[in-house]
């Protein structure tokens, strides 16, 4: 029978886009697309869209030497790829099918954060480390179900390049020049291997739309994107998720709601938290706001990326970010995907907290965290992991409650993530976008009160 294979092939396959012929070893020849090579076998599809396995003995001395030659010149592409990046990201022509911790583990990126569907591998790098003959700042690998989704790079960048207390001039125009030298480069670099790119529109809303220069090879897409002044920055994606502008899938609400319900964990002693937020490193920046964001967002099914956020809230030099820009930016991004932001604004109450929560729906929280605020509550969540007697320590948050007063440190403005609450302690959870030993800290009601900025957001059905 698979002898017949090519036989019966054949009466249904026309000419395909990048279609050659192959025979087998009775003479018998058709032109397929040839979609992937094995040790043994190859897969190809016909015109009408239907693929198959054939195993390579089966095929005809010269088809089989022009499987070996087409196998040789794919090997030799990304291995040339690889050498243009600097980095060993391909194996071989096919990333996407590549578990996403042995990529992450041969480029030596340490793991960032593991939920039950994401993850992802950040890496700040040392100033001589290069990739395409530039210093990226930021590198990224993004992955969903354990397969690489995507990688993100950041070149020069106005958060991160170095300044002094009060630049001038002079620097900025180092910080500008540094900007468009590593476009150029870049630029360069990939056109002469990959060709001449497209120039698209990439993402959706305020601030957050992107011009790119994009190449093709295979089903990946690299996007080169530079704002003046502000970044550049590359995508390495699925050629069908750059065609959706890199848009996730849609959710319903019901669909949504269902989801984030399921992410909801009750204890034994009263604790309610939500689970499976990513976690975001913002590094030594003040990324906090866009950082936050990007967990938010992601958590509800929606990419993001906190350069691009942090673009977008008109980053100062060094990093610091406006509230309001970010929040208008994400406002119109959410809304292209069906979701809304909302704030809240009025004190602090555990009530308030809890009709959130119990929707499974993370908070966004604007705040001061002073040092007083940080040592109070690093030492209390470092307690609270030994509790046994939850009566106790009840008493004892009444107590601090009442006797403890935090100040606001104007200086110390930031935004962190609420993730949880205790009804009986009148605590509540939050989660800071610092690595995971911040993932999830517990602070008194009322001392939120004391360093609060007095509002409250989060991204709605």
């Amino acid at each position: 029978m698979k002898g017949l294979l090519l036989t019966g092939l054949l009466a249904i396959t026309t000419l395909c886009l990048h279609a050659v012929e192959i025979s087998n070893r009775e003479g018998i020849i058709i032109e397929v697309e040839i979609l992937v090579i094995d040790d043994t076998r190859i897969q190809i599809q016909m015109a009408n869209g239907q693929s198959t396995w054939l195993d390579r003995v089966r095929l005809s001395e010269e088809s089989q030497k022009m499987i070996k030659d087409k196998e040789t010149r794919e090997q030799n592409a990304h291995e040339a790829l690889n050498e243009l990046l600097g980095i060993n990201l391909f194996t071989d022509s096919n990333l996407w099918n590549d578990p996403s911790a042995a990529v992450a583990e041969r480029l030596s990126w340490p793991h960032e954060s593991k939920t039950d569907s994401q993850s992802s591998f950040r890496y700040y790098p040392h100033a001589n480390y290069r990739l395409l003959q530039a210093r990226p700042y930021s590198a990224v690998l993004y992955a969903e179900d354990g397969k690489v989704q995507h990688v993100s790079i950041v070149f020069a960048n106005k958060g991160d390049f170095k300044f002094s207390n009060s630049p001038g001039a002079g620097e900025i125009g180092d910080m500008e020049r540094a900007i468009e030298r590593d476009f150029e480069q870049i630029r360069n670099l990939l056109s002469e291997q990959l060709g001449k790119p497209d120039r698209q529109q990439f993402g959706a809303g305020r601030g957050i739309k992107q011009l790119i220069d994009r190449w093709d090879w295979k089903s990946h897409a690299f996007l080169l994107a530079s704002k003046d002044g502000e970044y550049t920055s590359l995508k390495i994606m699925h050629s069908s998720a750059a065609d959706n502008k890199g848009r996730g899938k849609k959710i319903s609400d019901a669909e949504l709601r269902r989801l984030t319900k399921e992410n909801i964990i009750t204890k034994a002693n009263g604790d309610v938290l939500i689970g499976n937020i990513p976690m975001v490193d913002q590094g030594p920046k003040g990324y906090c706001v866009p950082a936050t964001f990007e967990r938010y967002l992601r958590y509800m099914q929606i990419p993001a990326d906190m350069y691009i956020l942090a673009m977008a809230g008109q980053t100062q030099v060094g990093g610091g970010t406006s509230l309001a820009s970010i929040i208008d930016a994400v406002d119109g991004y959410v809304g292209s995907q069906n979701r809304s932001m909302k704030e809240v604004s009025g004190e602090i109450k555990l009530r308030t907290m809890k009709k959130y929560i119990d929707e499974g729906l993370p908070i966004i929280w604007t705040m001061f965290s002073s040092h007083d605020y940080n040592s109070f509550v690093n030492e209390r969540t470092i307690e609270r992991r030994s509790v046994n007697d939850w009566e106790v320590w009840k008493d004892r948050s009444k107590t601090e409650a009442r006797s403890i007063n935090l100040r606001k440190d104007f200086m110390s403005a930031h935004a962190c993530m609420i993730i949880g609450y205790n009804k009986a302690t009148n605590e509540i959870a939050v989660s800071d976008s610092w690595g995971p030993s911040y993932a999830e800290r517990w602070v008194p009601v009322e001392q939120m009160e004391q360093v609060s900025q007095g509002s409250i957001y989060l991204i709605d059905f």
